[in-house]
């Protein structure tokens, strides 16, 4: 037992254990009969004792020092590649495993009730179970490759499952009815049923206020009503049933501070408190039911200026700035926390990565994290289970960077993309869609699917 270890509560205990298994703030409260507010408290002294800054890190932190019991994993592409095969789970995967990339993200399951004692023929269960236990704690514990490192082609996964090469890994789906380029792209998720939007952005040399649904299921696209406000380099995000698409740039050249929401229930746009000040080319994230626009540019001077709307009062408020002033940003948002990486400013193409904390306002928000692998700008960004993706940019065709949040390391793969610049990627589940972009070759209509995430199941000792 550690020294933090000792200075856990039981009450803290309690909810480290069911935050590792993926029970939100609302469930524990409703768990343990006590309110939302309390549970937040908890967490964040929970995460000044232990060292950590995200649910991922706490989750990690149980694992490691035994507060939990590990029943299922989310393992990024091929991280599951790096036990030898001695020490491979000998259960078989729920789905077919994936490539490589960074290190496992767990999600354990609650401890078991006091144990009854084992008969002999359960032995044998419980030497499969401690095997597998083992080998997601090398798995967790273990460095992540050096960036740039050759991928294997053909890997070893759990229970003897072959992890098939990058290249199988990627769907090419239906085009967008036309290219598109530095678009505003949303997905929403309800029950079974999700959806991808793809709003404005260039569309073969002219600046459109288009608006396409694509149904991943069906695989069908379907226009929809049109955006008020015709303009580019904008980003969109999603809170409760609104689509958010602040600023961007208009048809003449002009930087707007125009905002404009889509409800996708009634295909409807509504006109909402304009920004500040006039931004294009931002990076955007929506944390807690607010939203947040960061840095850009205003038609003269990168910016560093960091503001948050709030939809219930339909007003914006100033933040904390950002470190470094930049426009054509990534940016992820994830258990409370945003990412902001690389993009570009009066010094050229950034490797810049830093990380915003909202809660920590009037504090210290930022902090610099371990910056990418290579300078991009212009990228399409987007996370699922603590693993960040960046994808291709300006610079280079085909480049695909993973950034696992919790380890704060980067490792370089490939995409099948040209040097596309202003694409946009959206996750859902565990696969991103990867749109448009422009290129040597003009606007591109391109749109993929790639499996990021795989889901295993470990058995558990009777």
């Amino acid at each position: 037992m550690t020294t933090s270890d000792l200075q856990i509560s039981d009450r803290e205990r309690e909810i480290l254990r069911l935050v590792a298994t993926g029970a939100t703030n609302q469930q524990i409260a409703q768990q343990l009969h006590i309110s939302p507010n309390t549970v937040k408290v908890h967490l964040r002294n929970i995460f000044g004792k232990i060292g950590v800054a995200s649910r991922t890190e706490a989750t990690l932190y149980a694992v490691r020092t035994g507060l939990v019991q590990v029943g299922e994993a989310a393992v990024p592409p091929g991280a599951e590649a790096s036990a030898p095969a001695s020490e491979a789970p000998q259960a078989p995967p729920s789905t077919g495993p994936l490539e490589d990339a960074p290190a496992v993200t767990p999600t354990p399951v609650p401890a078991a009730a006091p144990r009854a004692r084992l008969h002999p023929w359960l032995l044998g269960a419980a030497v499969v179970f401690l095997l597998a236990l083992a080998a997601i704690i090398y798995l967790v514990a273990r460095p992540l490759a050096t960036p740039g490192a050759p991928a294997a082609t053909t890997l070893p996964g759990a229970g003897g499952v072959e992890i098939p090469k990058p290249d199988q890994r990627w769907l090419e789906l239906p085009p967008m009815p036309a290219g598109r380029a530095g678009f505003a792209l949303a997905g929403q998720v309800s029950g079974s049923q999700s959806a991808l939007y793809v709003i404005a952005g260039t569309n073969g040399g002219s600046i459109t206020g288009d608006v396409q649904r694509f149904d991943p299921g069906s695989r069908v696209w379907t226009a929809l009503s049109a955006k008020p406000t015709a303009v580019t380099d904008v980003q969109a995000a999603v809170i409760g049933n609104r689509v958010y698409v602040p600023g961007g740039r208009l048809a003449s050249g002009a930087i707007t501070n125009v905002h404009e929401a889509y409800d996708p229930q009634r295909d409807r746009w509504v006109t909402l408190k304009p920004l500040p000040a006039p931004r294009s080319g931002y990076a955007l994230a929506a944390v807690d039911g607010k939203l947040y626009l960061f840095g850009g540019w205003d038609g003269t001077t990168y910016r560093a200026d960091v503001w948050q709307y709030n939809p219930d009062t339909d007003t914006w408020a100033q933040r904390t700035p950002m470190p470094t002033a930049r426009a054509f940003a990534g940016a992820v948002a994830g258990e409370g926390l945003v990412y902001i990486f690389g993009g570009e400013n009066s010094r050229g193409v950034l490797a810049t990565n830093e990380r915003y904390v909202p809660a920590e306002e009037g504090g210290a928000p930022w902090a610099t994290r371990a910056p990418l692998p290579v300078p991009t700008s212009h990228m399409a960004a987007a996370l699922t289970s603590g693993i960040a993706f960046l994808l291709s940019g300006a610079e280079a065709p085909g480049r695909l960077m993973v950034y696992n949040l919790a380890l704060d390391s980067w490792q370089l793969g490939k995409a099948p993309l040209a040097a596309l610049r202003d694409l946009r990627a959206q996750a859902l589940g565990n696969k991103l869609y990867i749109l448009g972009g422009q290129g040597a070759e003009g606007i591109s209509p391109r749109a993929y699917e790639y499996q990021a995430m795989i889901n295993i199941v470990l058995p558990l000792a009777p």
